[in-house]
C-alpha cells in the first residue's frame, strides 16, 4: 500500500462512521417524533354549505337546515320553489293557487273566485279577492316556469282595483330579471334577480340543527337602525358576556353575546350582530344575524356563528 493510501484509509473510514452515525440519529429522530409530528398536522377544514340571502353569500356547517325563508324585492314577495319529484309547473302552480285562495284572518266572507289569465312574458297567473270585505283591494299571483333548475319562480303583488295594468307591468319587468344559477343580484332559490337594488327590499332565512338556531335578515329602511342591538341590560338573570363593533362583509357593526335563564333548558345563549344600515340605500341594507342555543351546545353555536361571520359577503349586483 502506498503511503497516500495508509494516510487516506483512516479518513474515509472515520467519515463514513459519522455518516452512518447522522443517518442513525436521524431514523431515531423520526421513529420517536413521528407521532408528535403528525399531531401538529393542521387538520382538513371542516366542511361548510354554500347559502345565500338577498344580497349576500355565506357559508354554515352541514348540520344547519334551512327552516324557511321569505323575499320581497321591488315590493313584491318572491319565492322560489322546487318541482316535487315526478311533477312540473302545472302541479307547482295548482298547489300554490289552492294553497294562496284561502280565507285571511280578519276576512268576515269567503275570498271571490281566482281570475286566471296568461300573463304575457311570464307564465300562468291570477287575480285575486283574497279579502271578501275589501274589495277594493286585490292580489296578483304569477309563477314562471325554470325548468333549467325543476323550479318555479312566484311573483305576487297587491293592488287597489284599477291599478291591474300597471301591477302585471311590475310583475312582468321582475320575472323578467330572474337569472337561473346566477351568483349576482338578489339571491331567490337557485336563481336571483339581476336587477339595482330598490329601495323596498326584504330577506331573511332561518336554520336549525340539534340545540341550535340561526337566522339571516337583510332589509332597506328609510334610516339607520341598530335599536335591536342598544338595548339596555339583559333580563333579570341574564348577563352580557360580549359587546363592542366588529367588522364582517365590510359594513361596521355591533356585536354581542348574551347569557338568558330559560325556564325550560336552564340556560340559553343568544348571539347578534346588527348593522344599522344606510337610508334608502339597497346596496346598503340593514342586516341583521342572530344565533342561539342551549348553554349544553355552545359548542356548536360557536362554530356556526363564526363560520356565519367569516363567511359573510356581499353578491355583485351583476348591472350597471
Amino acid at each position: 500500500m502506498s503511503a497516500f493510501a495508509c494516510l487516506r484509509a483512516p479518513s474515509l473510514e472515520a467519515g463514513w462512521r459519522r455518516v452512518r452515525t447522522s443517518l442513525l440519529v436521524g431514523l431515531v429522530f423520526q421513529i420517536f417524533t413521528g407521532a408528535s409530528m403528525a399531531a401538529t398536522t393542521p387538520s382538513t377544514p371542516e366542511p361548510r354549505v354554500a347559502h345565500c340571502t338577498g344580497r349576500f353569500d355565506y357559508a354554515l356547517p352541514p348540520t344547519l337546515v334551512s327552516s324557511g325563508s321569505r323575499q320581497s324585492i321591488y315590493l313584491l314577495d318572491v319565492a322560489a320553489v322546487p318541482w316535487l319529484p315526478g311533477f312540473g309547473a302545472g302541479e307547482a302552480w295548482k298547489k300554490r293557487l289552492a294553497t294562496t285562495v284561502t280565507p285571511k284572518a280578519g276576512s268576515t266572507a269567503a275570498p271571490a273566485p281566482a281570475r286566471q289569465f296568461d300573463l304575457q312574458g311570464v307564465g300562468p297567473a291570477a287575480w285575486l279577492q283574497l279579502y271578501a270585505d275589501r274589495p277594493d283591494l286585490i292580489t296578483l299571483l304569477a309563477m314562471r316556469p325554470v325548468p333549467i333548475t325543476n323550479q318555479s319562480l312566484f311573483l305576487r303583488a297587491e293592488a287597489s282595483t284599477g291599478r291591474e295594468q300597471l301591477a302585471q307591468n311590475l310583475v312582468a319587468d321582475v320575472a323578467s330579471k330572474y337569472a337561473p344559477s346566477s351568483a349576482q343580484g338578489f339571491c331567490t332559490g337557485a336563481g336571483a334577480f339581476v336587477i339595482e337594488p330598490s329601495m323596498n327590499e326584504r330577506a331573511i332565512e332561518s336554520f336549525a340543527a340539534p340545540g341550535v338556531e340561526l337566522s339571516v335578515q337583510t332589509e332597506t329602511v328609510t334610516r339607520p337602525d341598530d335599536g335591536q342591538s342598544s338595548a339596555g341590560d339583559p333580563p333579570p338573570g341574564g348577563k352580557e358576556l360580549l359587546k363592542h363593533k366588529r367588522s364582517v362583509a365590510g359594513f361596521e357593526g355591533i356585536e354581542e353575546r348574551v347569557q338568558l335563564p330559560d325556564d325550560v333548558v336552564g340556560t340559553r345563549l343568544v348571539y347578534t350582530w346588527i348593522f344599522a344600515g344606510r337610508a334608502a340605500d339597497g346596496a346598503a341594507p340593514r342586516i341583521r344575524l342572530s344565533a342561539s342555543a342551549i348553554a349544553s351546545h355552545a359548542a356548536s353555536l360557536d362554530a356556526a356563528w363564526n363560520a356565519l361571520l367569516a363567511s359573510l359577503r356581499q353578491r355583485p349586483v351583476g348591472v350597471r
